[in-house]
């Protein structure tokens, strides 16, 4: 997500991180890199491209052992992994970002919960784009608030890097996000990026997916505004601090958040306690620590972040936490 810091920078944790790099930073022999095909994270060596790409005959079952109300019961114990993007963004190795394609792949894969970025077209359409232009992503060129949808919808993806056939690929529209993912995979909709917070609810009005979608935002109006339109809307808050926190669970007292995203900076042990003490889950970035499981072939970097009261990693390798969970699918 855009603007957030790059985790982590507590101590222990950027520690793990640059022991896992070694003094120069270089991947040790035998680490994979994005189609290295090393345990580290070769895009060879996470799933097979037919489960999910456009050559594949049908739509993953969800395969993760995690009971998907587990996520809304914080007296379960387990962790859960955040597919940044669907299945990774900036370090995602299996299908290009935020596309129906990476939902697939993240089910394939056992992925807990799914990151999105809402934007609005042109001519008010919500669809699944990070970056406020197509030039990245697309073989377009533009604005996407100066684009139709039907104009980004004839864009072609980048998908090129990935091994796989994704020429069917398209931007999709925030409606078909939730329509593949209902029933296998919780939705982070991440409403930084769109004031059309009407059109997000009606959206998952419309989908029928109240239970698998969570409204994410730093802005505490936009989450006034859905709990307006809909008073079952789930909700997810960011803070930064011990005073933050306790202001925004006051205002939101008879509407709770389900997470409590925290900024990783030293301390948030302590918020992230406290937050898990009034029944809310907590979730972190873990993008740093990617970079290093992916130069180093070893997912145990990942350990202080489950180590700390935390319930959800948000990162652009799934796969690896995942692994470092026992939880992985491994190449089928």
């Amino acid at each position: 997500m855009l603007g957030r810091p790059v985790a982590l920078r507590h101590p222990l944790l950027v520690l793990a991180a640059l022991s896992a790099c070694g003094d120069g930073g270089e991947a040790p022999t035998g680490a994979g890199g994005a189609g290295g095909g090393g345990e580290g994270g070769g895009a060879s060596v996470v799933l097979s491209p037919g489960l999910f790409d456009c050559s594949a005959t049908k739509a993953p079952p969800r395969i993760t052992e995690v009971p998907a109300s587990c996520l809304l019961d914080p007296s379960c114990a387990e962790r859960f992994v955040v597919g940044h993007r669907a299945a990774g963004g900036e370090l995602g190795v299996v299908a290009p970002e935020n596309s129906l394609a990476a939902v697939r792949a993240a089910i394939a894969m056992g992925v807990d919960v799914i990151e999105t970025d809402p934007r609005a077209t042109k001519d008010g359409v919500l669809v699944n784009l990070h970056d406020s232009t197509v030039d990245r992503t697309t073989d377009g060129t533009g604005a996407v608030a100066d684009l139709t949808y039907a104009e980004l919808a004839a864009l072609s993806l980048e998908a090129a890097e990935y091994p796989g056939d994704f020429s069917c690929e398209r931007v999709p529209t925030i409606e078909e996000v939730l329509v593949a993912a209902k029933g296998k995979v919780h939705v982070l909709l991440d409403a930084n990026k769109t004031d059309r917070i009407d059109r997000l609810v009606a959206a998952i009005q419309k989908t029928e997916t109240l239970e698998w979608a969570i409204v994410d935002t730093d802005e505490v109006a936009k989450l006034d505004a859905a709990i307006a339109l809909e008073p079952k809307v789930l909700t997810m808050i960011r803070v930064k601090s011990m005073a933050e926190l306790d202001a925004e669970l006051a205002h939101f007292a008879s509407h709770p958040p389900v997470v409590v995203e925290l900024d990783s900076a030293p301390g948030y042990e302590a918020i992230a306690a406290k937050a898990r003490a009034t029944g809310r889950r907590t979730m972190v970035n873990v993008f740093g620590l990617d970079l290093a499981a992916k130069l180093s072939g070893e997912p145990a970097v990942y350990a202080p972040v489950f180590e700390a009261p935390i319930d959800l990693a948000q990162t652009d390798r799934p796969d690896l936490v995942l692994r470092y969970l026992g939880r992985f699918a491994g190449a089928r």
